[in-house]
């Protein structure tokens, strides 16, 4: 799989942008404002052992404050960022790239599916998905924030700041 892409051609582009925009717009100023680290849109991790040329493209990639010497102009190089996160689409390779993630060692994969905008977050050593609170929460501790799904309909995925629950944003 090494770069190339993995989407599939029947996906709904439109709502993956969707999520990915308004992630974007409610990550930013928080990831500024708590001075926590760097969220990138799209870059290249590389994995840079082995003759091939090895990486993959996470829709979100953030790397924690102290740690920007790994980020270089075509990418991540020289360690893993401290989170990625994935919009899934049904049947695209989301699940496939845990294991190369956890090699770089990042922190946390959080995994958002583009239809139900149900959330799951992977840390590092465990191949199975963190266990939602009573509430449904799921922690981010590399982003300091949380993550749920809001059952009604249609389906939404809730963002809230984990030390500030005022601050949120429904997507």
């Amino acid at each position: 799989m090494g770069g190339r892409a993995a989407h599939d051609p029947g996906a709904n582009p439109r709502e993956h942008q969707r999520i990915l925009g308004d992630l974007i717009e409610f990550l930013r100023p928080r990831l500024r404002e708590t001075r926590r680290g760097t969220l990138a849109v799209g870059i290249n991790v590389f994995r840079e052992w082995g003759a091939a040329l090895d990486y993959r493209i996470p829709d979100l990639t953030f790397v924690a404050a102290g740690r920007e010497h790994v980020l270089r102009d075509d990418g991540v190089r020289g360690g893993g960022p401290d989170a990625v996160i994935e919009i899934r689409s049904p049947e695209d390779e989301t699940y496939e790239k845990v294991p190369f993630y956890a090699a770089l060692a990042v922190k946390e994969v959080i995994v958002c599916q583009r239809g139900s905008k149900v959330p799951e977050i992977f840390r590092l050593g465990r191949s199975l998905a963190l266990q939602a609170d009573r509430d449904g929460w799921l922690d981010s501790t590399a982003l300091g924030v949380r993550f749920r799904c809001v059952v009604d309909a249609p389906p939404r995925l809730r963002v809230e700041d984990a030390s500030d629950p005022a601050i949120s944003v429904e997507i």
